[in-house]
């Protein structure tokens, strides 16, 4: 295991007054916010996307930002909704052509840690402490509907009660325990506490199926098929 490596601190440049004046579309301004978060967070990191650095971008005022929301907290939010919303297609669409249900939950595994690494501070949004989440519909539906995906196809049944957790817990527990490991693989390689000899991303991804295989399979069960 490697040890964690501090983040680079990026410099962020103020953007032109005609960048400002050609991404503002009048009648747009929430999308317009939206779209430049998700593109602050994918390119420099969350802890770029500020109020001020949105309303500058966007070219709006502060006032103007809170007609369409009604916080920051709640724009993020937003973006963790749609963040959530392309993972499960991503992942159905990989399940769709493994055969077995072990194939499909190794193949959900592989994909959730590549998004992890793909898009690291989307993740930690949508896997993070953000204030309000639980009162964000948008975002509680969007989570509760990927985790009823993984339910569904652990027990091939719709046992999934979001509004009753002390059901959810009895009635699935394997899904539970899945998603821990699959949220603990994609955390420990994206903070490089997993190294691996070259550093490809064939490698990585036979070393989270085989991770992920011997999860499924159990400790003591068969080694997983050769790909």
């Amino acid at each position: 295991m490697a040890t964690i490596k501090r983040e680079k601190q990026e410099t962020h440049k103020a953007p032109s007054r005609r960048a400002a004046r050609v991404s503002y579309h009048k009648g747009h301004v929430a999308e317009d916010l939206k779209t430049i978060a998700r593109r602050l967070i994918d390119s420099e990191g969350l802890d770029s996307v500020t109020l001020r650095r949105l309303c500058r971008e966007v070219g709006v005022t502060a006032a103007n930002f809170y007609n369409h929301y009604p916080s920051l907290e709640h724009l993020l939010l937003d973006i963790a909704a749609d963040g959530a919303a392309e993972l499960s297609t991503r992942t159905l669409r990989l399940m769709r052509r493994a055969k077995s249900r072990e194939e499909k939950l190794v193949e959900l595994a592989i994909e959730f840690v590549e998004f992890g690494l793909e898009f690291p501070d989307l993740f930690r949004i949508m896997y993070g402490q953000i204030n309000g989440s639980r009162d964000h519909a948008a975002f509680q539906l969007a989570m509760e509907g990927s985790f009823a995906q993984l339910v569904e196809l652990i027990y091939g049944a719709d046992l999934y009660r979001p509004n009753d957790v002390a059901w959810s817990h009895a009635q699935c527990p394997k899904a539970y325990a899945f998603f821990s490991f699959c949220y603990g693989a994609a955390r420990l390689v994206s903070m490089q506490l997993f190294t691996f000899p070259t550093g490809t991303k064939a490698e990585r991804q036979r070393f989270v199926r085989e991770l992920s295989w011997i999860f499924v399979k159990g400790l003591d069960g068969p080694a997983p098929p050769i790909n």
